[in-house]
């Protein structure tokens, strides 16, 4: 017994220049162990977490907290399997948008593309046509001195013109973003109106960046930005909390921007 203990000590040793994923095979250990020796494996490779870089920013793909400015840790999981990752997209040589979303691959479903069309951050199933692209957030750069509510207020150009003047800017508590959400909703006068008008009946009211009864939207301020976030009416993919802008500096390196 004792020559076959050695005799394994040795054959253990003569291993340990090989790969590591060959320890369980070449000791006789079991397969448990090989697993144990993997997941060892892929944590020295990449020790903090990070995934591979992405194309654009080279940040890390694997969500990692500090890349954002906010996240919400109560975001809802879609699934048991699904994981949270970065998805980045470019909007000037120099700039870009990132956010965290879920990679549901592992439960079988097809991933989403997200791609940035003027203004609008849309997202599609990977082999969708572009053009059935769903929209998920639009983004307004300010101009000097501009605020976010000033921003969201001119869109009410785009609102029936007997409801421009009824609606206003409303704090919408107990949202988690990085910057401050509020409403472009109607006013008592206007919000009277339309439950008289619609019977019951699910309406809508300062135009397609103001209130709806059908989804869930509503805006952000930011120092530089006005975003307005379209989630719709299931829980969305992506973590509205974790859209951060990213500039690249003239050492070449993307650091936040907003």
């Amino acid at each position: 017994m004792s020559l076959l203990i050695q005799g394994r000590k040795m054959t253990v040793w003569k291993c340990l220049p090989a790969a590591v994923l060959m320890l369980a095979a070449c000791s006789g250990e079991t397969p448990a162990t090989s697993e144990v020796v993997v997941a060892e494996t892929a944590a020295v490779t990449d020790p903090t977490g990070c995934g591979a870089p992405l194309p654009v920013t080279g940040l890390c793909s694997n969500a990692v907290e500090t890349q954002f400015l906010r996240i919400d840790p109560q975001a809802p999981k879609l699934a048991t399997r699904c994981v949270w990752r970065t998805q980045e997209i470019s909007l000037t040589p120099i700039d870009a948008i990132i956010f965290r979303a879920q990679d549901c691959s592992a439960e079988g479903w097809v991933p989403n593309t997200y791609e940035v069309v003027q203004n609008y951050v849309k997202y599609r199933m990977d082999g969708t046509p572009s053009d059935q692209a769903l929209f998920m957030l639009e983004f307004f750069p300010l101009g000097p001195d501009e605020t976010a509510e000033q921003a969201a207020m001119k869109t009410l150009s785009r609102a029936p013109e007997d409801q421009r003047s009824r609606c206003e800017i409303r704090p919408r508590p107990n949202t988690v973003v990085a910057g401050t959400a509020f409403e472009l909703a109607p006013n008592v006068e206007l919000a009277t109106e339309m439950e008289m008008n619609n019977a019951g009946d699910p309406w809508d009211a300062c135009g397609p960046n103001g209130y709806t009864m059908s989804a869930v939207q509503f805006w952000e301020a930011r120092q530089t930005y006005a975003l307005f976030h379209m989630l719709g009416q299931d829980d969305p993919a992506w973590d509205p909390a974790s859209f951060t802008f990213y500039r690249k500096g003239d050492d070449g390196v993307w650091v936040k921007a907003g």
